[in-house]
Formats: structure tokens, C-alpha cells, sequence
């Protein structure tokens, strides 16, 4: 089915930007640097890339198709928000260190649910 292959490839591109922002920020800590345009373009890509594969599985839902866990619709909730809001949370410290380790927090939790959400997904 062209819907679930292509959903499955959105998910991996999710899983490989989440991948390049989670290094990004930890290159930034590590370098204690400020965020300058990758971290806003991975941030970005993140976002866009879990938004292609939540609006297809919307159609797949719509669709009839449905995963074999409802969880997987709150796990796709958490890894479109956890990288904004961990960038989000890393304005209010006052270091660049700082900030790049809430992204790298971020991410790695994203990573986390991304495997989760493969784990919830189509039925077998």
C-alpha cells in the first residue's frame, strides 16, 4: 500500500532529522557556541518532517487503517513538540552551553519516542 510505504519513509526522514538536531545541539554544547542557522533549519526540519508523516497517517486513519496501539497518536504529539520545546526551554539559561544541552536532551528524549512510535505502529 503507497500510503503506508510512504509513511513509513516520512518516519525514517523524522528519524534522520531528529538524529542531525540532536548532534547539532550537542556540537553546540560542546563547543558552547550560540545557535545560528543549523540549529534553525534542523529545528524546522524536524518539525516539517513529523508533520509529512503525522499527515499521512492521518489519511491512513481516515483511511481505515489504524496502529496497533493508540499510543502511537500521543507518541507522534510528543515528537512533533520535544525538540521545539526543548529549544523553547533552552532560551530561558543564560549560557550557549546551556542551550545546546536542552536541545541534546531534547532530542535524545525525541529519539526515545521516535523508536517508540516504530514500535506502535502498523499492525503485523
Amino acid at each position: 500500500m503507497f500510503a503506508l510505504d510512504l509513511h513509513v519513509t516520512f518516519a525514517i526522514v523524522s528519524t534522520l532529522a531528529v538524529v542531525v538536531a540532536t548532534v547539532e545541539g550537542a556540537v553546540r554544547a560542546v563547543r558552547a557556541r550560540p545557535a545560528g542557522v543549523a540549529a534553525e533549519r534542523t529545528g524546522r526540519a524536524v518539525v516539517l518532517a513529523v508533520a509529512m508523516t503525522a499527515a499521512v497517517g492521518v489519511a491512513l486513519l481516515v483511511g481505515g487503517h489504524h496502529p496497533k496501539e493508540w499510543l502511537h497518536l500521543i507518541y507522534a504529539a510528543l515528537a512533533f513538540s520535544l525538540v521545539p520545546v526543548a529549544d523553547n526551554a533552552g532560551t530561558m539559561l543564560q549560557s550557549d552551553r546551556g542551550k545546546g544541552l536542552a536541545r541534546f536532551g531534547g532530542g535524545l528524549v525525541c529519539l526515545v519516542v521516535v523508536t517508540r512510535l516504530f514500535a506502535t505502529g502498523s499492525p503485523a
